[in-house]
């Protein structure tokens, strides 16, 4: 029989829901039995999506109703499933630096100085221990570690490493063109045991056919020109499991507020990519350096859809980087 993660994790492979809104919904019922058009208000669900929930965890629910509550499965499971640093959506800011968050900016600082220095012909710059820490967060009240299959596609911030604090990732992956970064994450893995796997890739090439539709979550930091954002999101979506209806990209872009205009282009290429933009966190990553951008840039968080498809495929041969 299947575990619990892994359940609700099917069911939200195969019904597009996020995890994140089946905890939010069996975390209500917590409180009891609630009335069907409560939930759907509450939780933001349709009532079409509210009943396939209830048919795939038929087991952790009460007969069908006009009224829905928990059976004694269920009860037990949520009990299980809701540890005390479980939070709901209005104290996401909280939840962002608990004690968790320092206990991850103090593995960084030990090994600052493994971090190498950013190279610029790779557009490279330093996100700070506390930016690091944050993604780590954000994925985690996402529910986008627990039990998923991450890739980090360029990861010269060691978001990984944040990540592989937590423990419960199904896997995590590192992709990068820069070796020196991929040796610092590998002995940082090795002496924190954390099972993290890392592979040179140049995302110019053909993406590896090893790596394609193998991943749940990736996480991407590209090059901020709309070439290195098309390229970056392409292979992000060649890496995605496509059998995954909830699958989901992290990509962070910057540009400066006075040209908000470039903004557009990056907007669009997500458009024509299929996928739906979910959230903005503006300004959200904070550099050292990158004063053209003012040192910081903003997280988009991208749900796949039925039209989501990569707009590169094979070998790209353009100018992806600003220098």
């Amino acid at each position: 029989m299947q575990d619990k993660t892994q359940l609700i994790l099917r069911v939200s492979r195969e019904t597009g829901l996020p995890v994140k809104k089946i905890l939010d919904m069996l975390f209500l019922l917590r409180g009891g039995v609630k009335e069907n058009n409560l939930i759907v208000r509450q939780v933001g669900v349709s009532k079409n999506v509210l009943n396939q929930v209830k048919a795939e965890l038929s087991e952790w629910f009460a007969p069908a109703s006009k009224v829905t509550g928990l059976s004694k499965k269920g009860e037990e499971m949520t009990e299980q499933l809701f540890p005390i640093e479980f939070q709901v959506e209005e104290k996401l800011w909280s939840y962002l630096e608990d004690e968790r968050f320092f206990q991850i900016t103090r593995l960084l600082e030990k090994f600052r100085e493994l971090r190498p220095k950013p190279f610029r012909e790779y557009d490279q710059f330093s996100a700070t221990t506390e930016t690091t820490a944050r993604r780590a967060m954000l994925m985690s009240f996402f529910a986008d570690i627990k039990g998923k299959r991450l890739l980090f596609l360029g990861d010269d911030d060691f978001t990984s490493v944040a990540v592989s604090m937590f423990g419960i990732a199904g896997e995590i992956m590192v992709l990068d063109i820069d070796e020196r970064i991929l040796g610092g994450i590998r002995t940082i893995a090795d002496e924190e045991r954390f099972p993290i796997r890392t592979e040179r890739c140049d995302a110019r090439n053909k993406f590896p056919q090893k790596y394609c539709g193998r991943f749940d979550v990736v996480f991407t930091d590209p090059p901020y020109t709309p070439d290195g954002v098309r390229l970056f999101l392409s292979r992000a979506i060649q890496a995605l499991d496509q059998a995954n209806q909830a699958g989901r990209i992290y990509c962070c872009y910057g540009n400066s507020d006075r040209a908000r205009e470039r903004f557009l282009s990056i907007q669009e290429l997500f458009v024509k990519s299929g996928l739906m933009v979910r959230w903005i966190f503006d300004k959200f990553n904070r550099y050292d350096g990158a004063d053209s951008i003012g040192s910081a840039s903003s997280v988009f968080i991208c749900d796949v859809t039925a039209k989501t498809k990569p707009l590169i495929e094979g070998d790209y041969h353009g100018e992806i980087y600003t220098g």
